[in-house]
Order: C-alpha cells, then structure tokens, then sequence
C-alpha cells in the first residue's frame, strides 16, 4: 500500500473515530437540577422517587435535587438559572422563565366541619375559626381567596394555623369550628389524610361545597376547577353522598424556558414511565398527569412538553438528519478534495522521481564521444548517484514498479556504453 492509500485510510478511520465520539456523548445520561422544598413534603418525596426510579431505569434523563424551603424559593432558583427543573404550587409561586411540563399532583380543597356546627355554607364561617396548615403559607392565601368570593371579610373569621399532627387534638378539644383541608382529596387519595380528618370530625362530617369555583378561576389563572366524586372520603353511605363542585389546585414540574425540547420531552417521556414501575413503592406517582396542550390553557405549556404530549416529537434523525445530510456531502467534497490534492502531488512527486530518467539519457551520446577514461569514470559516478536517488524515491512509496524497471533499462543501456567505450579506448 503506497502513502496515498495509508493517507486515505487515515482519513477513514479519523471519519470513523469521531462518529464515534460523537455518538458516545450524545448517548451518555444528562443530568438535569431539580429544585423541590422543603425537604420531608410532598413534593420532595415525590422527586425523590423520581431520582431513583430514573437511575433505576439506567434513563438518559437523571435528576439532581436543589432542596429548597418551598415553592417560592423553587420558583426563583428557575428564574436566576440555579435549576433546570422545578416544582410547584403556581397558586404560590409561578416562576417567570418557566413552563409547565407535567403536573405531579393535583388537590381538590374543601372545608370540613360537623353537623353540630350549624356550618353549612361558606358565608355561615363569620365569626368562626378556621384551621389551615401552617405550611406552606399559600395555604392561607388560598383560603383567604375562597372567602373573598363569599365577601367573607378576613376580620369575621379567626385563622388558627396547625401542623398537621395537631389537627385531630384541635378539633376534638373545639379549638376550630372547621378546617380547610388542602391535599386530603387529590387524583391519587391521600389515605393517611382522610383517616386524620375522619378522626378529629368523625364518620358523619359536613363537607362544605366551594360552588363558585369558576368565578375564583375566572380571577386566579393558577386555580380550576374540580369536582370531589361521591366516595372520595369512604364509607357506606358514602362521604360526600353527591358530587361536591370545588376549586382544584395543581403542584407543577416546571421546565426552563431555554431548556431544549427534546430534553424536556425526554423527561416528560421518562417520567410517565415511571407510574408503572414505582406505583407500588410510590403510591402518589399514579397521580402525574400530563398538561393541557390547548391554545387557551391558563398555564403556559413548555414546547417539549406539548410536542411528545400531541406526538410530534422528533426522533434522534429527524433533528439531526440535515446535519447528517450535510456532513455527509462535506466530507465527500472534502474527500474529492482531497483525492484532488493527494493525486496531484503524488503526480508531482513522480515527475521529480523520473527526472533521473531524462539525466541518464543525456549521459549516453556524451559517453560514446568520449575519449578519456577519466571522464568515463565521471559518467559512471554520475549513474550510482542517479540511482541511489532513484531507489530513495522507491522507498518513498514516490516511485511504483514500472518507474523503476524503465530506469533498470537505461541504467543497463549506461552500463554497457561505459563498458564499450572503454573497451575501445584500450584497443586504441
């Protein structure tokens, strides 16, 4: 194989290697930060589970968390580029440079009280206490919010804010007269919050209908609609005994705006996967949902997100297919190229190779006139010169086989004049 073949093969396995490369990093997993607070809530259980159960799957998605103390903080390390993720409550905080991509848990709040409260509709709690967990805050605000639709001024009611282990002693003790009850009835039923509220109000409880909910939502973007189904508490006769109109509220995997869409679309894609393989270790994954994609959706939609929902994400080749295409045609350009070069300066090389053809024809007329043996000798030293440079260039890969056999024929021709001449000049 000359130079000009090890050249292109060189070239071949250079093509070969960074294809490679560039295969090896676009498989390898990407790391994604996760903001999510406070720590031991809800919402930072439910990344937790999303973590393991996407290094679980050996996913090309993987999460890193960013503990925060709550939505707010969430929201804002979204905002300044400190997360690439999100979640939150967007009746709390709604990050600025953020869209939704999944909603990981959706509540439907409702007041609770007991018949012998004589509380039967939202504008009875004037003049009445009210428990509400104390965290996060917006749950007070949220509260405020619903009672503001009722005109029930703030200063007719008392807020009482509790922890969620000082419910039941509360109620029992009447230190409230009702309670606003945020994540107890969700799309996935929180059991262990039904059992707290069945235990402070007891198996007969008022359930207080929000049935102004579409008016709160008209006023608030980031609060539904919902509606807590027949059942939704247990029991026979069931609790509630009729479909209870209320207001429903969302907890959020936010994805930066500047986020790629085929990223987010493949954390979208891991994640909903993720509902079957958890579901027995992480009952509340059962309740991810994907957005509303709709023009009119009260929540902006991030672009990945909304492509793999409505099935227009691409694959790996249609994104990059045109650069393939491209790369393809350049490299063959180049190749042309550079077969173009290699060609013309292996054609160079020849030339110069073979130019000791042409000094050796010239030796022969001035060896058959000549009549010293001095000069003879010259032309013969002027040869094995021609010839160490011409088997340098053989070695070189600059001179083939042919080149070489023409030159064996003139040396033979030079050899024999040498030899005749000084034959001659001996005689003489």
């Amino acid at each position: 194989m000359g130079r000009r073949g090890f050249t292109i093969l060189a070239g071949l396995l250079a093509i070969f290697g960074i294809t490679a490369a560039v295969f090896y990093f676009v498989s390898q997993p990407k790391t994604l930060r996760l903001a999510v607070g406070p720590l031991g809530s809800e919402d930072a259980r439910m990344a937790a589970g999303f973590v393991q159960g996407l290094n679980r799957e050996r996913s090309s998605i993987r999460l890193r968390l960013v503990l925060t103390e709550g939505s707010e903080e969430s929201a804002k390390g979204l905002d300044e580029g400190k997360a690439d993720l999100a979640i939150v409550r967007p009746d709390i905080a709604l990050p600025a440079q953020g869209d939704t991509a999944l909603i990981t848990r959706r509540s439907f709040p409702f007041i609770i009280t007991t018949k012998e409260s004589a509380i039967g509709r939202i504008a009875d709690l004037r003049g009445r206490r009210i428990g509400v967990v104390r965290n996060p805050a917006g749950n007070r605000t949220l509260l405020q919010r619903v009672l503001e639709q009722y005109e029930v001024a703030l200063d007719d009611v008392t807020f009482v804010a509790l922890a969620p282990d000082e419910i039941v002693p509360a109620a029992k003790e009447r230190r409230i007269d009702a309670f606003f009850s945020i994540n107890a009835v969700s799309a996935l039923t929180n059991n262990e919050a039904l059992n707290r509220l069945r235990a402070a109000w007891g198996e007969d409880p008022v359930l207080i209908p929000i049935r102004e909910a579409e008016a709160i939502k008209a006023r608030f973007r980031a609060i539904e609609t919902g509606e807590i189904v027949r059942g939704a508490l247990g029991g026979d006769p069931p609790r509630p005994s009729e479909n209870l109109p209320t207001i429903s509220i969302t907890s959020r995997l936010m994805a930066a705006q500047s986020l790629d869409d085929n990223v987010v679309g493949e954390v979208v894609k891991s994640l909903l996967a993720l509902r079957l393989t958890l579901a027995a270790e992480l009952p509340a994954i059962q309740g991810l949902e994907a957005p509303s994609t709709d023009k009119d959706a009260p929540l902006s939609v991030h672009s990945g997100a909304a492509a793999f929902i409505d099935g227009e994400q691409q694959t790996f080749f249609e994104r990059y297919g045109d650069w393939f295409y491209l790369g393809v045609m350049g490299l063959s350009l180049l190749g042309t190229g550079a077969a173009g070069l290699l060609g013309r300066e292996s054609g160079a090389r020849r030339r110069r190779a073979m130019a000791g053809l042409d000094e050796l024809l010239a030796l022969l007329p001035a060896i058959r006139a000549s009549d010293r043996a001095a000069d003879l000798a010259d032309f013969a030293n002027q040869a094995d010169t021609i010839l160490t440079r011409v088997l340098s260039d053989y070695a070189r890969g600059d001179l083939d086989g042919s080149g070489l056999a023409a030159y064996r024929l003139v040396m033979d021709q030079v050899g024999r004049a040498v030899a005749e001449r000084q034959r001659l000049l001996a005689e003489a």
